[in-house]
């Protein structure tokens, strides 16, 4: 007898989101009090991905493998950014900061010492933050399947995003390629 308790689920489907979870508590991001809320999660996100599937385009458990081993990356990117958050909030330089008899702006209190390019190289600085900043807007404008290409291979190499995410390792390389074609067009047309 099936140990699935999500009646009504495939049972692969459910042997594979309980395996991923296991996987997943294991992760210094993760401990076991998270295991139900994960499991749920990973079943949600394949009941809601289920009626999708095309048989035509690959066997049904590659496409449960493929759903699950996604949300799960993203969990786990989720889960890594919260962790990394500083606590910072962004602040308008007209803020009105707090004194009873003058109205002072943040602006008012910033020096050049605090300006990036008050140092000697004013014209790498800026340059640096032109550049970070187009770099931003490309990727924010990227269609979503690039951008999670993108973000993947950043970090890793196509064999290594493909053991982590268990995507098979041809079609992350289809994807990279897609990628640099985007890129390339984009500066074409620069």
């Amino acid at each position: 007898m099936s140990k699935n308790r999500y009646g009504g689920v495939d049972s692969y489907a459910a042997f594979f989101i309980a395996f991923k979870v296991r996987q997943m508590v294991r992760m210094p991001i993760f401990n076991r009090d998270d295991f139900e809320d994960l499991e749920q999660e990973l079943m949600l996100a394949f009941i809601k991905a289920e009626s999708s599937y095309d048989p035509s385009k690959g066997h049904r458990k590659a496409f449960i493998k493929s759903i699950i081993n996604n949300h799960a990356r993203n969990l786990i990117i989720n889960a890594e950014a919260q962790k990394n958050w500083t606590g910072q909030k962004e602040r308008s330089l007209s803020e009105t900061l707090l004194d009873d008899v003058d109205h002072i702006e943040l602006l008012d209190t910033i020096t050049e010492v605090h300006l990036p390019w008050s140092d000697g190289y004013a014209p790498l600085s800026i340059e640096a933050l032109e550049l970070a900043m187009d770099e931003e807007r490309i990727i924010r404008d990227m269609p979503d399947a690039l951008r999670e290409t993108y973000h993947i291979l950043k970090d890793y190499s196509v064999s290594e995003a493909a053991k982590l995410t268990g995507i098979h390792r041809s079609t992350l390389s289809s994807r990279a390629q897609n990628l640099r074609k985007y890129l390339k067009k984009l500066q074409e047309e620069k």
